[in-house]
């Protein structure tokens, strides 16, 4: 059976070798077709170096100097060895031996160095933000000379957005690296793009650097890698139900018992760094007040969209933080927890008074806003529970929606009220990506601007000598922007993917994503 019609000479064909005077027949290639995570839709380029946003995919054409396992330990990758100096100014990087780039460049330290300074220059500069210079010891070896001790730093090379591009690529295709040429050290060479379709992957065959974090170093065991880039959650389970994609990489929870009632579905459920919030745009008139900020903070009621919006899988989110990260334990007053009452009461001290529809009202202005969200079914859904939850506040609300695409030049018009938002983070520092001053637009889709937060995100960033320090500085940071109620805080979510039968792997998935390094022990029979 081809499942996908396009890719059927290349993903399903049959080879016949002829060899003297016998003929033997070849496999056919073994194609795995994912459905992205809608939440993963919308990208703007592969180029690490000026995108805004990545997805998992990157995980299979990128390599990153170290990796982050399921465990919340440091793995080695790229590298052989690091090591850090007693007094944190100085971290030495010597790379494994023999890798290459899929246009046959090598890694070396001179492409290592070029990276760390290209992405210095970069939208993740914050991430190298501690580096003052760099040198070369070896072919293999590289020093980072740091202003300030960085107790972060190790875990910012884990993060996608630090994948290596080719250098000779990049200096080859200029402005079209990222779309139509992407090179890396991956696992899977890029081979097209489609936006909003599809994107799809081949093995790489010279892979033998995979990281501890899965069985096989290396190549892969599947030839292709077709990503779907599909939204809707209904079309979504469907295409998996008659056979047109192998993983539903995060199921939608609407279909999640009928997915685990199905005897030819597995269902893998991960820790998730997802956390889902509505962002109040503090240049609105309204939303400026931050006694509004609040009563509307309190309104949104966050188990009944747990249940309602992902049938109970997650958990209720009261802060800004994933539940397991150190600095989201600050203090419980500083937490936000659903209290319509308390909400009622603070615009009636306000003055707001409800007329004969219900909405409320001061001075002839009515408390009406938009809530912008993007198209895909959990946000759209989380926004039709909040218009419903509001209007019990008062509150008339008007839902818009966007394409994942396009929705984020909208918010550097700065034209919303609210937005329906989530992130996948599982550092602190998530808080200054989305509340720095310097970003208004995108990514501080709040237009948020204060002095107090400022000087607690730099003491925060810059000035903790080690781990514990940071945590305390965080907390602090994240307890001031609770106090503001610059968001409303919803839901943190779980990962569960749902994966046909045809689809076997060698062991548990040891990564802290499923697309990533678990591919490379899967198989497709």
């Amino acid at each position: 059976m081809i499942k996908h019609v396009g890719l059927a000479l290349f993903a399903s064909c049959v080879f016949l070798l002829v060899s003297g005077s016998g003929a033997s027949l070849l496999a056919a290639e073994k194609a795995l077709t994912i459905s992205l995570d809608p939440g993963n839709a919308g990208q703007d380029s592969f180029n690490p170096f000026t995108t805004n946003k990545t997805s998992n995919i990157y995980y299979l054409v990128y390599d990153r100097l170290v990796e982050m396992g399921a465990d919340g330990i440091i793995y080695p990758h790229l590298l052989e060895s690091w090591n850090v100096s007693d007094d944190g100014l100085a971290v030495t990087f010597t790379l494994k031996n023999g890798i290459t780039f899929h246009d046959g460049s090598e890694l070396n330290a001179d492409v290592l160095k070029w990276f760390l300074e290209n992405l210095a220059e970069g939208n993740s500069k914050y991430m190298v933000a501690a580096v003052e210079s760099i040198d070369i010891k070896d072919n293999l070896t590289v020093v980072l000379n740091l202003s300030r001790p960085d107790p972060n730093i190790l875990y910012n090379f884990t993060s996608s957005f630090t994948g290596i591009p080719s250098k000779v690529a990049i200096e080859k295709y200029g402005e079209d690296f990222g779309r139509k040429h992407v090179v890396g050290t991956g696992p899977f060479e890029f081979v097209s793009w489609k936006t909003g379709d599809e994107i799809v992957l081949k093995k790489n065959p010279d892979y033998q650097w995979g990281s501890p974090l899965s069985d096989n170093q290396g190549p892969a065991k599947v030839d292709t890698v077709v990503f779907k880039e599909i939204e809707e959650a209904s079309t979504r389970f469907l295409e998996f139900q008659t056979g047109g994609v192998d993983i539903l990489e995060d199921a939608p929870t609407l279909f999640l018992k009928k997915l685990e009632n199905n005897d030819k579905v597995k269902i893998i459920t991960m820790p998730s760094s997802r956390n889902f919030h509505m962002v109040m745009n503090i240049k609105d008139e309204l939303l400026a007040n931050v006694t509004i900020r609040k009563a509307i903070a309190l309104a949104v009621n966050q188990e009944d969209i747990l249940q309602g919006v992902f049938q109970g899988a997650g958990t209720p989110a009261y802060t800004y933080l994933i539940d397991r990260l150190p600095a989201r334990n600050v203090d419980e007053k500083y937490e936000i927890h659903y209290d319509l009452q308390a909400a009622k009461a603070i615009l009636d001290e306000e003055g707001w008074k409800a007329g004969s529809d219900g909405i409320l009202a001061k001075d002839g202005k009515r408390l009406s806003l938009s809530l912008w969200s993007k198209s895909d079914s959990a946000e759209r859904k989380i926004a039709e529970m909040i218009q419903a939850q509001l209007s019990k506040l008062g509150v008339e609300i008007q839902i818009e929606q966007f394409d994942p695409s396009s929705i984020r030049a909208e918010f550097n018009k700065g034209e919303h009220d609210l937005v329906v938002r989530s992130y996948d983070w599982d550092n602190a520092d998530i808080l200054e990506w989305f509340f720095n001053s310097t970003r208004l637009g995108y990514p501080n889709v709040a237009m948020w601007h204060d002095n107090e937060s400022d000087y607690l995100m730099q003491k925060a960033m810059t000035r903790s000598k080690n781990s514990d320090e940071r945590v305390v500085n965080f907390k602090k940071y994240h307890e001031y922007l609770l106090s503001q109620y610059v968001w409303a805080p919803i839901i943190n979510s779980v990962n569960n993917h749902a994966i046909n039968n045809n689809v076997t792997m060698s062991s548990a998935p040891r990564f802290k994503i499923l697309i990533g390094a678990p591919i490379m022990d899967m198989t497709v029979k």
